[in-house]
């Protein structure tokens, strides 16, 4: 393997945990109810939700497949599926990586509540780094605990709005 080769391959991988942090803040800075319901289901059971996330999981990549053999529509429906469950999984990730930062206390978090976010995705990304365990453990792991707890966390605040809602219309009358 040439020296360009070696180069290549680490920069790509540089370049993607440089990519996860960024988009852990991202979804901290976008979604913050979000992630931090993510991040209280995260501090308590975290393997209720791998199992809550595992579903959703398999039924994500046999969706995408099909798609994929429907031709050149289906494969950009496909991709269009598979930036979504990137999307809402990485939300429930940032809330793992902010659980995580929680752990790892530091006096800038009453100033700074985002670097227990960064903090806890490098320690995260970190475990990545490690061949086999983190390439094909942790990190599927950590992307369908990020599904269950963020997919959890949306159907209880879906629960909620819809007890809610006839209680409104109770003392209020009915909405027109």
């Amino acid at each position: 393997m040439l020296m360009a080769d070696t180069m290549s391959v680490f920069f790509v991988i540089v370049g993607m945990l440089l990519a996860f942090s960024g988009l852990w803040l991202l979804c901290r800075g976008l979604w913050p109810g979000a992630v931090e319901a993510s991040t209280e289901r995260c501090t308590k059971r975290i393997w209720l939700y791998f199992f809550a996330g595992l579903p959703l999981t398999l039924v994500t990549i046999a969706w995408t497949s099909v798609l994929f053999a429907l031709g050149p529509v289906g494969k950009v429906v496909g991709v269009a599926v598979m930036c979504f469950y990137q999307l809402q999984a990485n939300i429930g990730v940032a809330g793992l990586a902010t659980a995580i930062g929680r752990r790892l206390p530091s006096p800038v978090d009453q100033q700074s509540p985002w670097r227990a976010t960064l903090r806890g995705g490098i320690a995260l990304e970190l475990t990545y780094l490690l061949p086999i365990l983190g390439w094909f453990v942790v990190l599927p792991a950590a992307t369908i605990i990020g599904t269950g707890a963020f997919n959890a966390s949306l159907v209880s605040r879906l629960k909620i709005q819809a007890t809610a809602q006839p209680a409104f219309a109770e003392n209020h009358g009915p909405v027109s």
